[in-house]
């Protein structure tokens, strides 16, 4: 793989004249950002559940990726593919398996799917070096925020960096890793340069190269207005495959990956710029946002021999080929007042968003040669166009009581413009649009000063993708969004020594878009308003002081029920009351740790109860390795960090700490292991 780390070594190189300049001795000016929660002690005021995974957690976890991280989150399970998190597949309380586009996944308050309404798949994920916190809403609150907020909010948040940081860490399979950034303040203005650069032969031999930049600067123009600008730029070239295991290839050599010939390159640049005016009793926020990405997957085709059992590569490709162009303006202003002797906190905000995809897909070509070929198999464009009006009203009702109503309402207009499909020129245009009003109503009572009771019932809602909206035949299906009603109630406080959130939850899903066909698959088969479901259950966690510098802190999830709930036809056979696929019943996430002085250690424990890969809920394998039960599995992790002086850290970690070789996933095509043993060690001095 051609290397990239000149990029990070010239800006090393560069680091000592930056260093030249002095900062000053102001205090740090904070950048103009919209949250999706903001401050811990707003978390008493949510309808609703909410977590925040702060700077103290993420050290003390060392997670390998943003999705490693949001298990620490209640509720939430991540699916991996690849082993290091690059294309998350988060679902939250059993929905959104199918690379998270139910969850809404934000950076700094701005979207960074590719495309939030033409393709939501989570295909590029921001570097968890680079992250100073997350935030995660699941209840009502998320109604602030969209387009997709069935599964909830995920937010987040970069660090500012004060003074100069590097950090160098090697591991397993040859994984390096370097962060170099720096940050000052002069004055009312605050800049910082990061520079991340990491790099591996990867987990089943898939190696990897991810560069990325992040620039970021703020001003007080005067003691009301603060703007501020963020810049970024991705790149990322792995031999990432599609292609998962059989099950005979799953038992001779679970590691193995055959598809040598399969590339993905993604690179993104992005620009935020964020204004807030603070006008005393309350602020006015606005995020204008753009950012331009490439997706480019190609993939060697292969066939499934039945009489071996295992996959035959042919020696030809496709490449899957995609670019996108987002951006948008929220603007949202809240504000404090008292009417009729009542206190309120108002909150209004309005998104103007438009994008669009160019989705292009080659014939056969030479595995290996990334040649795009003429005429194309596929080739088409789509777009949408979007405003939201959001409103929300905090009424203060005692001091103790408050209530929480709020809308929503999302309309936009999705355009499918189709010049080639298998190699027959379509030349078709089509349009759809669609309005949806999205209501909420959520409550909070102070019980004492340490508890707090919350409530509350919102409509989750996810539009159609422009793919699912208009057919490849460029007729349109005629699909509403995806909806839910979704209830909770629960309890969040302090204890003497710690904290706690404990919810019940029931989201009762209607008009779910799901296939005709029992295989189905967007764009491949007719989809249909269809398959409602039901989930419930109960969510946990809590953190804990022993004394004496131990702590223990952790979340357990109950999904009793993650099950079709109304008639579906497969093969026949009504599944009416089949579970969901990965929507384990089961999630533990532990960790217990010891801070002294000049060291910490912490051991932490997942559990992931056995789920299903299809909706017939096969329980035995099936040859190919696409269905069948994934059996549960338990992992293990321990880290520990030393500070040598006030400057210099050392640190490690041990990924899956016993070698546990498990199932991960049976989907897009076959099995994919979960990540082996990964050891990590490295150095980070501060300047």
């Amino acid at each position: 793989m051609k290397t990239k780390s000149h990029i990070s070594l010239a800006l090393l190189a560069a680091m000592p004249m930056i260093l030249q300049t002095s900062m000053s001795a102001s205090e740090p000016v904070v950048l103009p950002a919209i949250n999706i929660i903001g401050d811990t002690k707003i978390l008493d005021d949510i309808p609703g559940s909410g977590e925040i995974i702060d700077s103290k957690k993420l050290e003390q976890t060392q997670p390998l990726s943003t999705q490693d991280a949001l298990r620490r989150i209640a509720g939430v399970h991540v699916v991996d593919t690849e082993g290091y998190g690059f294309y998350p597949r988060i679902t939250i309380r059993g929905i959104g398996s199918d690379m998270s586009k139910k969850v809404l996944l934000l950076e700094d308050g701005a979207p960074i799917a590719l495309g939030p309404y033409t393709d939501p798949a989570a295909y590029y994920s921001p570097p968890i070096e680079r992250m100073d916190s997350i935030e995660v809403l699941k209840g009502s609150g998320s109604l602030a925020f969209g387009p997709s907020t069935i599964g909830g909010a995920i937010n987040y948040i970069t660090r500012n960096p004060e003074g100069g940081r590097i950090k160098v860490s090697g591991g397993t399979d040859n994984y390096r890793n370097m962060l170099a950034e720096y940050g000052g303040t002069w004055g009312d203005t605050t800049a910082s340069v990061s520079v991340l650069h990491k790099q591996g032969d990867g987990w089943r031999d898939m190696p990897f190269e991810i560069t990325d930049v992040v620039l970021k600067a703020g001003t007080a123009i005067d003691n009301k207005n603060f703007v501020g600008i963020k810049l970024t730029r991705f790149d990322q070239e792995a031999t990432h495959t599609y292609l998962g295991l059989t099950e005979k290839e799953y038992e001779q050599n679970y590691q193995q990956n055959k598809a040598q010939n399969d590339k993905m390159y993604v690179k993104r640049d992005s620009i935020d710029l964020n204004h807030e005016y603070d006008f005393g009793s309350g602020s006015w926020k606005t995020l204008a946002y753009w950012n331009t990405a490439t997706r480019d997957w190609w993939r060697e085709n292969f066939t499934f021999n039945a009489g071996t059992g295992v996959n035959g590569l042919t020696g030809q490709e496709q490449g899957r080929l995609r670019e996108f162009d987002v951006m948008g303006i929220d603007s949202r202003v809240t504000f404090a007042h008292e009417t009729f002797g009542i206190k309120n906190d108002t909150e209004l905000g309005i998104r103007f968003h438009t994008e669009e995809m160019v989705n292009r897909r080659t014939n056969n070509a030479p595995a290996g040669s990334h040649t795009i070929t003429s005429p194309l198999r596929e080739d088409d464009t789509r777009k949408a166009d979007a405003i939201a009006l959001f409103a929300q009203n905090k009424f203060h009702v005692t001091d103790t009581t408050t209530i929480t109503p709020g809308v929503r309402v999302e309309s936009y207009e999705q355009t499918r413009d189709i010049r080639t499909w298998d190699s027959v020129a379509k030349g078709t245009t089509t349009k759809t649009d669609n309005t949806e009003i999205i209501p909420g109503l959520g409550a909070t009572h102070q019980l004492n000063s340490a508890t707090t009771l919350f409530a509350g019932v919102h409509k989750g809602f996810a539009p159609a993708t422009v793919a699912d909206a208009v057919g490849n035949d460029g007729v349109s299906r005629d699909l509403d969004a995806e909806e839910s009603i979704n209830y909770e109630i629960g309890l969040r406080g302090k204890w003497e020594k710690g904290n706690y959130e404990v919810t019940l939850f029931r989201l009762d899903f209607k008009n779910q878009i799901v296939s005709t066909t029992e295989s189905g698959g967007s764009g491949s088969s007719p989809l249909t308003n269809a398959g409602e479901t039901l989930n419930q259950g109960i969510e946990f966690s809590a953190d804990y002081s022993i004394g004496n510098g131990f702590t223990l802190a952790g979340n357990y999830t109950w999904l009793k029920d993650a099950k079709l709930n109304s008639t579906r036809l497969m093969n026949g056979i009504d599944r009416n009351g089949n579970r969901l696929t990965y929507a384990p019943e089961h999630l533990i996430n532990a960790q217990f740790g010891y801070e002294a002085p000049r060291w910490n250690t912490n051991v932490g424990y997942s559990y992931v109860s056995e789920q299903f890969a299809d909706l017939q809920n096969t329980e035995n394998a099936t040859a190919n390795g696409k269905a069948g039960i994934i059996p549960s599995y338990g992992i293990w992790n321990v880290n520990a960090r030393v500070k040598l002086n006030s400057n210099i850290d050392l640190f490690g970690s041990v990924r899956n700490l016993t070698d546990e070789k498990y199932i991960a996933s049976r989907a897009p095509e076959g099995i994919f292991p979960g990540l082996g043993r990964m050891m990590e060690f490295g150095i980070e001095g501060r300047f």
